[in-house]
């Protein structure tokens, strides 16, 4: 049991069970199709555990210092089992990527899989544009499904918001993992200072869905996500309580979910 929970908490599962749920919730509503909503979804899931667990190995020293509590630094499996697990994952993930999506829209898929897997050197080298840079890369697997449906500008503007969202946690996460990161122009600011910039664009994300609500479901949406936002500040600049106010935060994706469907 102790080992089960040491994988899923190495991959990542509820991160890798939002990407593809990004993909398989809009096109099981819009086909109707079980088989290739399935197909087209399954190769995010593993390739979202094959990153998290690349950069849980490639950042060891680093998570003895900002998170000494993670599978790898406290002992829980040794790299050599979590390599293992990378490359059954990465297999995984190049296999379904190859049998279940079509040709026209694999390149995708495999330029979601490189961008990932280069985040280290974005972290090492350029460490400023960390927070950026996985923004940008979180929004593929919704432009996947808005590239099927080029006309439906609504999930655009949905991949718009999970970039404001997205960048908007990165800045706090990186607030919290200050002490053990590079150091880049980011660290000229105050934390609270850029904490505060960090929940305003998390807000302006919010606002582009706003201006998508066409019905009840949506209202109900988007409140619940701003009174998700509303709780992770209270958390943060209330109780200094950085790391469930963070955890908050990303409950925002899941509701969001909805406005893909």
């Amino acid at each position: 049991m102790l080992i089960l929970r040491t994988i899923l908490r190495l991959t990542r599962l509820d991160s890798s069970m939002l990407a593809f749920f990004a993909v398989f919730l809009p096109l099981m509503v819009r086909t109707g199709n079980l088989a290739q909503s399935l197909g087209r979804a399954i190769p995010l899931l593993f390739i979202f555990m094959c990153t998290f667990i690349a950069n849980d190995l490639d950042d060891v020293e680093k998570d003895r210092v900002n998170h000494p509590d993670r599978p790898l630094p406290a002992g829980y499996i040794t790299p050599a089992f979590a390599a293992i697990l990378y490359f059954t994952c990465l297999g995984l993930a190049l296999f379904s990527t190859r049998h279940y999506v079509a040709p026209g829209s694999a390149f995708l898929y495999y330029a979601l899989f490189v961008l990932f897997i280069s985040y280290g050197y974005v972290v090492e080298w350029l460490p400023g544009l960390k927070a950026p840079y996985v923004a940008a890369v979180t929004t593929i697997p919704v432009l996947i499904v808005a590239t099927l449906y080029p006309n439906e500008a609504r999930l655009y503007v949905a991949a718009a918001s999970i970039f404001f969202l997205v960048i908007g946690r990165e800045i706090c996460m990186d607030i919290r993992d200050r002490l053990g990161d590079a150091i880049s122009f980011m660290h000229r600011f105050r934390p609270t200072r850029l904490a505060v910039v960090g929940f305003f664009l998390q807000l302006v994300g919010l606002l582009l869905l706003a201006s998508q609500i066409r019905g009840r479901g949506d209202t109900v949406a988007l409140l619940a996500m701003t009174l998700v936002l509303a709780l992770s500040g209270v958390y943060w600049f209330k109780s200094s309580r950085y790391r469930l106010a963070i955890i908050v935060m990303k409950l925002q994706w899941f509701v969001g979910l909805y406005f893909l469907t």
